[in-house]
C-alpha cells in the first residue's frame, strides 16, 4: 500500500509529535515518495516532487514575509507532498504568510506541537516507503505471473480477466469502445457485469493499433464479486490493470486474427459432418489428417459440443483437456458452437475421461462462461457416420440441457454429457406423445404433487436414476433420508406397486424424464458457472437460461 500524506499524520511516529493540519486537506491523500528533513531556505531545488519535508523553521525564521511566501511557494511548485513545521524552537508558531500561501497552493502544511526526533519520524516512514515499494514489486510480479500463465495456456480474454481478478479479488468487466459486454469474471450475470461498469470503479483503457478500442474495469471496494471480500487496495488494482491492459490487446488482436491454414481445414470438416456432407470415411480421415488429426488404429473418437460468448475460451479449454487426456484433438468454430474431437486409446470410460478433462481444463482457465456436452464414443475409423453421430449427440444434449431441468442436481459444473440426457433425447427424436405418457404412468403422483405442491415424480426420477438407493436420493436432494423414505412411500402408495418392480421399473424412469421434459423451461434461474456475457460473436449469453435446481 502507498504511503499517502493522510496515513502518514496517522502514523503512530507522527500521532506522537501531535500534528495539526492548519490547510490543504484536498492533499491528503497524495502519495508521500520519500521523508525527508531540511532548515535550508533553498531547499526546493533539490527536491524531486513527493517528500513530506520536516523542518523547525530555522531556515524561514530570519526572513520577511515575501521570502517565507516565496519559500512555500517553491515547495508546492516542486511538488512537495506536504510541509510539516515544529513549533518551539525557531518558531513560535507557523507565521500567517506562510499558512496563507500553502493554502493558496494546495499544499498541507502541518503544525507539529512536540519533539519528536526527525530521524525517528524519517526512518521510521521511509522504512514503511520502501516496504511498500517492494511488496509493490513482489505483487507486480505475481500480477506479471498470472498474465503470462493465462497467455500461455491461452485462456482467452474471459481467462486473462479471471487470473487478475483472482489476485485483486475484484471482479473485473471488459466492453468495447462501442458499450459491448464482451467479457467478465467474477461476475454471476450480465446484470452484474453491467453494476461493476456502473459503479465507478477503477479502469484503464485499452488501445489496438493505435486505437480506442474499449475499456477494462474492476468493481470499486465497495462492490465486492460474489463471495469475495471488498479486495485488494486500489494501489494493487491499479497496478495489476496496468499489466493486464497490455495482454487483453494482444488478445484482441490474436483474436481475430485469420485462422491458420489446418484451423480452417478443421472448421470446414466439423462443419460438413454437423451438415451430413462429409464425404466417405477415406476421404474424412484424409482430410482430418491434413488439419493435424490422426487418430490411432483401434482409437476412440469423442465429441465435444461447447456454447460460450467468447468462442476463444471455449477452443482454449477442449486444447487444454486435450492436453489432460493425452489424445489428439480436432476442433473449431461451426455457427455458433465452439466443436471438438478428442481421439483417445479404447480403454476405460471414454466418456467419463473427457468429462473430466474439460471440467478440469474450465477450473484452469478460471472458469470462464460457458456450457460443454460430451458425445458418445464411436471407434475412429467411422469417420464419416460415427464422428457426425457423436458431435449430433453432443449437440443434442448441449441444447436440451438449456432448456430443460436436469435429471440429477447439478454439482456446480457446466459440463454434461449425452448419456445424462439419454432418455430426454430418446423421447424428443421419437414420435411419442409425451402428455399421454405422463399421465398413462404418473397421473396419481401428478395430482398429488399439483394437489400439495410436493416434488414427488423428482424424487422418484432421483431415486430410479441412483440405483434405488435412498441414501444417495436424500443427498442429490439435500432431504433428510426420513423425508426421503417419506416420499418413496407415498409414491409406492399411489402407484400401488413398488418403485424397483422389475415389470414398471423402465416405465417409470422414462415417464418421468418426459414429465421433466414436457415441464417446459426450467421456472428458476441460475447463472452459468463463471457469470455469462455477451461475447465476441453476438450469441445471447448463455448464462441466461433458467435451471431448476
Amino acid at each position: 500500500m502507498v504511503l499517502s500524506v493522510r496515513s502518514a499524520l496517522l502514523h503512530p511516529v507522527v500521532r506522537d509529535a501531535r500534528p495539526e493540519l492548519l490547510n490543504g486537506e484536498e492533499g491528503l491523500d497524495a502519495p508521500v515518495r520519500w521523508v525527508h528533513s531540511s532548515e535550508i531556505y533553498e531547499i526546493g531545488p533539490l527536491l524531486q516532487g513527493g517528500e513530506l519535508l520536516l523542518t523547525t523553521g530555522l531556515g524561514v525564521a530570519t526572513v520577511d514575509a515575501g521570502a517565507r511566501r516565496h519559500y512555500v511557494r517553491d515547495l508546492a511548485t516542486r511538488g512537495v507532498a506536504a510541509l510539516a513545521v515544529e513549533v518551539g524552537r525557531s518558531l513560535p508558531q507557523v507565521p500567517p504568510e506562510m499558512a496563507d500561501e500553502a493554502a493558496r497552493r494546495g499544499l498541507p502544511l502541518v503544525v507539529l506541537h512536540e519533539v519528536v526526533p526527525f530521524t525517528r519520524i524519517s526512518e521510521t516512514l521511509n522504512t514503511a516507503i520502501i516496504g511498500g515499494a517492494t511488496l509493490r514489486l513482489r505483487f507486480a510480479e505475481r500480477v506479471i505471473t498470472a498474465v503470462e500463465g493465462a497467455q500461455v495456456e491461452e485462456r482467452g480474454l474471459s481467462g486473462l480477466l479471471s487470473a487478475v481478478g483472482d489476485l485483486v479479488q475484484r471482479s473485473l468487466v471488459l466492453v468495447s469502445a462501442g458499450g459491448a459486454l464482451v467479457a467478465a469474471a467474477g461476475t454471476s450475470s450480465d446484470r452484474d457485469a453491467w453494476r461493476v461498469l456502473e459503479a465507478g470503479g477503477p479502469r484503464a483503457s485499452i488501445s489496438v493499433r493505435g486505437r480506442a478500442w474499449g475499456v477494462v474495469a474492476a468493481a470499486p471496494a465497495a462492490l465486492p464479486g460474489p463471495g469475495s471480500d471488498p479486495g485488494g487496495d486500489e494501489d494493487d488494482v491499479a497496478t495489476a490493470l496496468r499489466w493486464l491492459v497490455p495482454a487483453l490487446a494482444m488478445e484482441v488482436v490474436r483474436t481475430h486474427r485469420a485462422p491458420s491454414r489446418p484451423d480452417q481445414l478443421a472448421e470446414r470438416l466439423l462443419s460438413e459432418l454437423v451438415d451430413g456432407t462429409a464425404p466417405a470415411d477415406t476421404d474424412v480421415l484424409v482430410r482430418a489428417g491434413a488439419a493435424g488429426f490422426h487418430p490411432g488404429v483401434g482409437d476412440v473418437v469423442v465429441a465435444v459440443a461447447v456454447d460460450a460468448p467468447e468462442s476463444r475460451s471455449g477452443l482454449s479449454v477442449l486444447e487444454s483437456a486435450a492436453r489432460v487426456t493425452g489424445g489428439v484433438l480436432l476442433r473449431g468454430r461451426v455457427g455458433a458452437e465452439v466443436l471438438g474431437l478428442f481421439a483417445l486409446a479404447e480403454r476405460g470410460d471414454q466418456v467419463r475421461v473427457v468429462t473430466a478433462a474439460v471440467e478440469r481444463a474450465w477450473q484452469r482457465a478460471g472458469r470462464p462462461p460457458l456450457r460443454a456436452a460430451v458425445g458418445d464414443p464411436v471407434r475412429s475409423d467411422r469417420a464419416a457416420g460415427g464422428w457426425r453421430w457423436s458431435l449430433g449427440r453432443a449437440r443434442a444434449a448441449l441444447a436440451v440441457a438449456g432448456t430443460t431441468r436436469p435429471p440429477l442436481p447439478e454439482a456446480g459444473t457446466p459440463v454434461t454429457t449425452s448419456r445424462t440426457w439419454a432418455l430426454d433425447l430418446l423421447l424428443r427424436d421419437a414420435d411419442v406423445d409425451v402428455e399421454d405418457l405422463v399421465e398413462a404412468t404418473l397421473h396419481p403422483l401428478r395430482r398429488w404433487d399439483e394437489r400439495h405442491g410436493s416434488e414427488l415424480i423428482r424424487t422418484v426420477e432421483t431415486h430410479l436414476r441412483l440405483g434405488c438407493s435412498p441414501g444417495r436420493t436424500a443427498a442429490a436432494l439435500s432431504i433428510g433420508r426420513q423425508t426421503t423414505y417419506q416420499r418413496l412411500r407415498r409414491a409406492e402408495e399411489l402407484l400401488g406397486h413398488p418403485l424397483d418392480d422389475a415389470d414398471a421399473h423402465a416405465g417409470l424412469l422414462l415417464a418421468t424424464a418426459a414429465a421433466r421434459l414436457g415441464g417446459g423451461p426450467p421456472t428458476r434461474s441460475g447463472p452459468v458457472p463463471g457469470g455469462a456475457v455477451s461475447g465476441d460473436r453476438g450469441a445471447s449469453p448463455v448464462g441466461a437460461e433458467n435451471r431448476n435446481r
